[in-house]
């Protein structure tokens, strides 16, 4: 990598234009993989700020590779009440390998969105029913958007609903995804969610609420559910009857997700109760779907592989693009 005595600075606006959902796909797969083979180093913790929210330092560094990162990812729930801001807000730097200096800083809440959703539809890829074509993604946000579009890459979906508990956003949801995508979507409401529970492929929750939003008896055979939210999103008796449960790293979601906190507390579901960790299934030590009836849940809260992969790729295309401003040190 040539030597920079500047610092690179991507808003937003400047890492849109870097990569496709097609491209992050790919670049998750590979960053999935070298951590399953052991050559992602990587940590996170969670720093409480009061009772406002947290903020969580995420790092990572996929071997050879020319780039490390540390991303940052604040949560405070009631901003948009208090405050009328975001509850969620992201920054990445980015550190020349060989140097440990820091070469660009990145506004990070589209591509954590980006990220997210081309894990999923990876994940999804190995554990959803062949040919699953029904989905249902509770949460019209950027998470949701992005969920779909992945998703849409890897499977070919015939109808998708969307459930959010913001009438008008599920509405421009539906109008503008359906337009860019070409697919039957349409908008559930709350109270009516069991509907499409019972006819969807795959169930993702990717929302801020706190509220079982999936219960168990409402899967069908073969069903797929990945639940990626901060707090309770299914009920809990959807992770005691899975078939197969999957967490991306056990250590972190066994002390953040309540449904997993909660269960582990009564004695009711652990680490002996898992059916792998998805690099053990990544790597092929641990099987993932066997048949075509599995329920399978995926409970995730994000490891570092992918990140490592795509965040290098989209400083290294915003060079090439011209995009961004420089700082001076």
């Amino acid at each position: 990598m040539t030597e920079r005595r500047s610092l690179l600075f991507l808003r937003e606006q400047d890492v849109r234009q870097t990569l496709t959902v097609a491209e992050a796909i790919e670049l998750a797969e590979r960053g999935l993989q070298a951590e399953a083979e052991g050559r992602v180093e990587g940590d996170k913790f969670y720093m409480p700020v009061g009772e406002a929210g947290f903020i969580k330092p995420f790092s990572g560094y996929l071997a050879g590779e020319e780039l490390a990162f540390v991303k940052t990812f604040s949560f405070f729930p009631g901003n948009p009440q208090r405050f009328g801001r975001s509850a969620t807000s992201s920054l990445v730097l980015l550190f020349d390998a060989r140097t440990g200096e820091a070469v660009c800083v990145m506004e990070a809440g589209w591509v954590t969105g980006l990220k997210t959703g081309a894990s999923t539809a990876v994940t999804a890829s190995a554990l959803a029913r062949p040919g699953a074509d029904t989905a249902v993604i509770f949460g019209a946000g950027l998470q949701g958007r992005m969920h779909l579009r992945a998703l849409a890459q890897r499977f070919n979906l015939r109808r998708v609903w969307i459930v959010d508990v913001d009438s008008e956003r599920a509405k421009q949801f539906v109008t503008e995804m359906s337009r860019e995508l070409g697919l039957e979507l349409e908008i559930m409401p709350l109270a009516a969610r069991q509907r499409a529970v019972q006819a969807a492929d795959i169930v993702i929750t990717v929302t801020t609420g706190n509220q079982p939003l999936v219960e168990r008896a409402w899967l069908k055979p073969g069903a797929f559910v990945a639940k990626l939210g901060s707090y309770q999103e299914v009920a809990l008796d959807v992770i005691t009857g899975a078939d197969k449960v999957v967490v991306d790293r056990w250590k972190y979601v066994a002390s953040r997700v309540p449904e997993l906190m909660e269960l582990g507390w009564h004695g009711r579901f652990g680490e002996q109760d898992l059916h792998a960790e998805w690099p053990e299934v990544a790597a092929g030590r641990k099987p993932g779907r066997e048949s075509a009836d599995e329920i399978i849940v995926y409970v995730a809260l994000g490891i570092w592989g992918e990140y490592a992969a795509i965040l290098p790729a989209v400083y290294r295309r915003a060079l090439e693009l011209g995009l961004g401003s420089e700082l001076r040190r």
